[in-house]
């Protein structure tokens, strides 16, 4: 029987090694690894191109249903599918909000019949909407947010997050201290000066609210992920609270910006949390290079030209990123500053393993044929007349990187090739393990 498809004379990212081979496919399931002389039904040629396990970004905003002038799955799947990114799982500050059954029905109706790429779709806790949680199966997380930001989801209460945290549920945590962003908006209530973003939305806010969710983590023995962290106060608290029930992701623009760059950019780099000081960067790239950071996660949120074009502080917060996390990252690689074994960890496997997906995240046999080939020679500048997202910005726009993806592979399908996309292929609801 001839195989589906079979990548032949690849470097294969595996968990633990480089490997030159092939790869054979069937089924939607890596079926056969190493030096193989089968027939195939398709065979791609991957002579000096890098093959890598399919991308899991584990927070997106496609904004679908209610802010589809901003993005929607087709358009956030197509960006997601050309740029390598296999998986999403999407927030649910859409409107309506996620955050009774019903809802997340409904969302998941408009999802299968749009996206491109495989998805999964977190809920919203609220004060108010224990029983809803109490009566979730098979979601990838629970949302909670300890401060307002963009949407309505919010939960302050030691009360109610310890009885979110007694339900057997992974927590994906944005986390702020309320009170502090509260005080420090009146503070610079008449500012019109971008940089105090970073001063209303302080390090501060940020370390006091992890350092409260990572206690209580402990005390209910929670799974508690707490997303985009920013700063180095974080990390020194999670250093201490790091157990295999305690995960973390940063984003790429936390990454490579920092807040000097306001003055380039203007509300344009405006997100929540904020960008930081270079200590607080390079204390997120010691993390990554220590282990207490598993993943490295978008935050993909769009906004049109128009809005983040407004002056501080009506420009809404939030900025594009599923389209440069893959090259950026592979660029880092070019550069010395990553291994292609860790862009595969923090872009496949530690995702995987934080959301319960098993069969996913890694090139392995009986593993899901997610997988993205790429040419690391291959150098590009961004341009926005090539971006595929709704929004049609980004903040890397004229960066020149090398290090691109040729091919995006979905349960076995070839999504993407070259510039051009499948666009009758639909990815499916993520299985959780």
């Amino acid at each position: 029987m001839a195989f589906d498809l079979l990548l032949k004379n690849a470097t294969l990212v595996l968990p633990d090694a480089l490997l030159e081979g092939d790869c054979a496919i069937e089924g939607g399931q890596i079926v056969d690894i190493g030096e193989l002389s089968g027939k195939a039904k398709r065979e791609i040629d991957c002579t000096g191109k890098v093959v890598l396990p399919g991308v899991i970004d584990m927070h997106v905003h496609f904004r679908d249903p209610g802010y589809t002038e901003k993005e929607d799955f087709w358009t956030g799947s197509q960006a997601a599918a050309a740029a390598g990114i296999t998986t999403v799982i999407d927030m649910p500050n859409t409107e309506p909000l996620v955050t009774t059954i019903e809802a997340l029905e409904e969302k998941r109706k408009i999802v299968e019949a749009k996206s491109l790429v495989n998805f999964g779709l977190y809920f919203g806790a609220t004060e108010t909407n224990l029983d809803e949680v109490k009566r979730l199966k098979n979601v990838p997380g629970v949302k909670v947010c300890t401060a307002h930001t963009t949407g309505d989801l919010l939960v302050t209460s030691d009360k109610v997050l310890g009885e979110l945290f007694k339900l057997d549920h992974l927590y994906i945590v944005h986390s702020e201290d309320a009170a502090i962003l509260e005080a420090n908006q009146k503070k610079y209530a008449d500012s019109t000066d971008v940089c105090d973003h970073s001063r209303i939305r302080s390090a501060e806010a940020a370390i006091k609210s992890t350092k409260r969710i990572l206690a209580l983590a402990k005390k209910y023995d929670t799974r508690v992920h707490i997303t985009h962290l920013s700063t180095k106060g974080e990390v020194d608290a999670l250093a201490k609270a790091k157990t295999d029930r305690i995960t973390a992701d940063c984003t790429p623009h936390h990454l490579f910006f920092t807040e000097e760059v306001y003055g380039h950019f203007d509300t344009f780099v405006k997100v929540n949390p904020p960008l930081r000081t270079e200590d607080d960067r390079e204390a997120l790239w010691l993390a990554l290079s220590q282990g207490l950071i598993d993943a490295i996660a978008t935050d993909h949120a769009p906004h049109t030209i128009q809005e983040k074009s407004l002056p501080f502080p009506k420009a809404p917060s939030g900025i594009p990123g599923v389209e440069t996390l893959l090259p950026l990252l592979l660029d880092a690689v070019n550069h010395g500053e990553l291994a292609l074994e860790d862009v595969a960890y923090f872009l496949g496997q530690g995702p995987a393993q934080i959301l319960g997906l098993g069969s996913k995240g890694r090139i392995t046999t009986g593993s899901d044929a997610d997988l993205v080939i790429v040419d690391m020679d291959e150098e590009r500048i961004l341009e926005a007349s090539h971006l595929r997202s709704k929004c049609g910005w980004s903040p890397f726009e004229g960066l020149q990187m090398r290090g691109w993806p040729t091919h995006t592979i979905i349960n076995g399908h070839v999504v993407y090739e070259n510039g051009k996309l499948n666009e009758a292929f639909r990815g499916k609801e993520i299985t959780l393990n």
